[in-house]
């Protein structure tokens, strides 16, 4: 039984270290931008999605 349940979970991490590693070493490197309407242009070229961060300290 303990073996049954020990070779899953073994199994499940392998799994996903199989999974995640290639991902990280393959990710690039996040390009913050300043300008919207620059970003908005280089988006729509590299057919890439846009995230808009608001912040405040009122």
């Amino acid at each position: 039984m303990f073996n049954s349940v020990f070779r899953c979970i073994s199994l499940v991490v392998l799994l996903l270290l199989v999974g995640t590693i290639p991902s990280l070493i393959a990710s690039e490197e996040v390009k913050w931008g300043k300008l919207l309407e620059a970003g908005m242009k280089e988006a729509s070229k590299t057919g890439k999605l846009v995230m808009l961060d608001f912040y405040t300290d009122w």
